[in-house]
This record gives C-alpha cells, sequence and structure tokens, in this order.
C-alpha cells in the first residue's frame, strides 16, 4: 500500500496495518465522524480500493473499538446533525434533519459502504465489541463474516430518536431470521446480545473479550490461505442481488422525501 496514504490513518480514528495476507482497519471512538466528513470519507475509500486491488491482501478484518459504534457515540452524532433548533425525538419527520447536508450524507456512506463490501474481491470481516447501534448492525450484515466479543449486542437505537432503521438493515435482516421475524425485532426489540445473534446466524463466531482481537486475526489469517480464485468466485457468485439491494437504496430516499 502506498507510504502516502497510510500516513493518512495514523491517529486514533482509523488505523490500518497488513499482516500475512490481510488488512487489518481499527475504528476508535471518532471514526463514526468518516460519516459526514467528505475528505475524511473520500481517504477512507480511497484506502479500501487500494486494499482491494492488492493482490497480496485477501482479508480485510475491520475491529471495531468498543466504544466506538455504541449508544452515547451514536447519540452524540446525532445531536451534531440536528443542532440545537431540532429536538432528539420523531426526526423522520422533521423537514430541517431530513433535509440537512449531514443527514444526506449519512445514508450515502452507509449505502455506498454496504455495495463496496458485497462488490469487494477481498473477504470483508467485522469485529465487533460492545454496543453496534442501528446502522453499523444492518451494514455489519452486509460483510462476508462477523465475530462477535462475549458482551457484544446489537442496538436498536433509532427508535429512541424516530428515525427509520438504516444500514439496509430492512433489507438484511429479514434474510437471516424472516419477514416476520424482522419486523417484529425492528419495532419493539431493544437489544440483541451475542448469543442470541449467534443463534440466529446473525453471526459467526464470538471470542473472548480479553483475546478478542488476537481470535479475529488468526482466523482472518486461516481463511487468507483459500486462494484468490476461491475467494473471488465465492464473493461474485455470493453478491447476485445487486439490482434488488440498489431499489431498496431508491426506495429509501424516495420514502425519506415523502415523509
Amino acid at each position: 500500500m502506498k507510504q502516502e496514504l497510510l500516513d493518512k490513518f495514523t491517529g486514533t480514528d482509523v488505523s490500518i496495518e497488513a499482516d500475512d495476507g490481510i488488512a487489518i482497519l481499527r475504528f476508535g471512538k471518532n471514526a463514526i465522524r468518516y460519516l459526514t466528513d467528505l475528505e475524511k470519507r473520500t481517504h477512507y475509500f480511497e484506502l479500501l480500493d487500494t486494499i482491494d486491488n492488492d493482490p497480496n491482501i485477501k482479508v480485510l478484518l475491520k475491529l471495531a473499538k468498543p466504544n466506538s459504534l455504541d449508544e452515547s457515540t451514536y447519540q452524540d452524532y446525532i445531536k451534531s446533525l440536528c443542532g440545537e433548533a431540532v429536538t432528539l425525538k420523531d426526526l423522520d419527520s422533521s423537514w430541517k434533519f431530513k433535509e440537512s447536508i449531514g443527514r444526506g450524507r449519512q445514508l450515502c456512506f452507509h449505502q455506498y459502504s454496504i455495495m463496496r463490501n458485497l462488490s469487494s474481491k477481498t473477504i470483508m470481516i467485522d469485529g465487533l465489541q460492545g454496543a453496534t447501534v442501528t446502522p453499523f448492525f444492518g451494514q455489519a450484515l452486509s460483510a462476508d463474516l462477523r465475530f462477535a466479543s462475549e458482551d457484544m449486542y446489537f442496538s436498536l437505537e433509532h427508535k429512541k430518536y424516530g428515525l427509520h432503521p438504516t444500514g439496509a438493515l430492512p433489507f438484511f435482516l429479514p434474510r437471516y431470521i424472516g419477514q416476520g421475524r424482522a419486523i417484529e425485532m425492528l419495532l419493539t426489540d431493544e437489544k440483541i446480545q451475542a448469543q442470541q445473534a449467534l443463534e440466529m446466524g446473525l453471526i459467526n463466531q464470538i471470542f473472548p473479550r480479553d483475546d478478542f482481537e488476537a481470535e479475529c486475526i488468526n482466523t482472518a489469517k486461516e481463511i487468507a490461505q483459500t486462494s484468490t480464485p476461491t475467494i473471488e468466485t465465492t464473493k461474485l457468485l455470493s453478491f447476485t442481488y445487486a439490482d434488488e439491494l440498489e431499489r431498496h437504496f431508491k426506495s429509501e430516499l424516495k420514502l425519506m422525501a415523502a415523509l
């Protein structure tokens, strides 16, 4: 990978390293700022493109710190989008919020990130610790594999703010647990604990918190031993619903404009 690009990811928000066929992308407390900061977002997607085109990298492992995608971080982010003039309630019915540049950039970030995950030639693995709020829950389901710490849980925080579930969660969740159960969960459940998520097939493995990163890295390296043609063909054959997902995203933006 280009050194000048790597130099842009040496802080605490996002860091990157390569090791034995895998790239390890770590997200810190303020990583959520990449959703709306155009310069940061451009560098981030440039980095993903570089990783995807590197023949020595077969697996991209994304490791979220325990507090990087939790409720308090999400609340601070939503507040930053709202400003003082908008209350944190029934936000989908607020024109001021829906028409904000930040909200539009947030939706576009998730949509583009998800399409990238699915169309990438690289195996995408999400390592989740602590709370993972709604939009990142949905985005995690677009990864090829998901590993969780023992204390990980999915937090359906969107209901608290009167927001619809973003991150394509209404698209992916029924594919795992069925339409009826998915709708019920999106409207009534507050948290989905790691063990429950494992039993539902929403995550692949649970690792002890103390050894979480090491277990994720070792498993990712094992997967990286698979031949490149096998990985690329498997990815391509697994993602045959691009048109359906694009229609979902278009419907999401259309519905937001109509509400």
